[in-house]
């Protein structure tokens, strides 16, 4: 057997196995996928006790955001790790990757904010802004699964997230492309603005929306069942990136290829 068709199957199998776990450890851990929604409740609701009190309750916000989406990879890396996943120890969670997401999203806001400036002074090049983000959601698409199974923070976590994308370009991103897909099917201007836009504060949101094209539903039954399915999707998502992740970074191509031949 060929290189190619080796590293195929051994990826192939390598997506099974994540969707396996992923969707295994979702039925064991069912009430995770509440998660979603319940932050989005609370930075909702921090956001309406702190509009009013200007850069201070940007920074509260911030904070908040960055404490929630702790907690939240925290669970999913207890669940990816295969250790028993607890409600009553949440509470210690929201302070777990708490510095490395202070630290990365600092770095993603200087950008954000250049960006916008740039978008400002110069309307005619917003697909160019476009282009960047997109660029951003690709190259740093792994950096949740490296705050929770990575050993670096700050700038070495994004460094990680380059040379993992370079080493597993196909087998990473191919994943990716298939969960933009509803974004891409209602057009192709929604696909792009979707990775240029999509974020740990709306990622609920956009998913609601994408799954409302298609729903035959109208009204507050219609958000419901969005809301619902989004929830358990984004969950599910994040559960089997975990584990293809986890089986990738154990080792690069020739050593995946090896490891099949060997035991062939």
């Amino acid at each position: 057997m060929s290189e190619f068709k080796t590293l195929a199957t051994v990826t192939g199998q390598m997506y099974r196995e994540a969707l396996r776990d992923g969707s295994a450890s979702l039925m064991r851990h069912f009430w995770i996928a509440g998660l979603v929604p319940a932050y989005t409740i609370v930075l909702g609701l921090a956001a309406a006790l702190t509009m009013r009190l200007g850069m201070v309750g940007g920074l509260l916000q911030y904070l908040a955001m960055a404490a929630c989406l702790s907690s939240f990879l925290a669970v999913i890396g207890e669940a990816v790790a295969h250790q028993r996943v607890r409600f009553d120890g949440m509470a210690q969670t929201f302070g777990r990757y708490f510095n490395s997401i202070i630290s990365v999203f600092f770095i993603f806001w200087i950008v954000d904010l250049i960006l916008t400036m740039v978008a400002q002074s110069t309307p005619n090049i917003l697909w160019f802004v476009i282009f960047v983000k997109t660029a951003i959601f690709v190259v740093f698409n792994p950096v949740p699964e490296l705050i929770y199974q990575g050993h670096r923070n700050g700038m070495g976590l994004l460094e990680d997230s380059i040379q993992f994308v370079k080493a597993n370009t196909i087998e990473w991103l191919l994943p990716v492309l298939v969960m933009m897909a509803p974004f891409f099917a209602i057009n192709i201007r929604t696909g792009f603005l979707a990775m240029a836009r999509v974020s740990p504060t709306n990622a609920l949101a956009f998913v609601i929306n994408a799954i409302g094209e298609f729903l035959p539903l109208t009204g507050a039954p219609a958000s419901i069942v969005a809301t619902l399915l989004a929830s358990i999707g984004i969950t599910w998502i994040m559960l089997c990136r975990g584990f293809l992740f986890r089986s990738l970074a154990r080792g690069g191509r020739r050593q995946r290829i090896f490891a099949a031949r060997m035991r062939s």
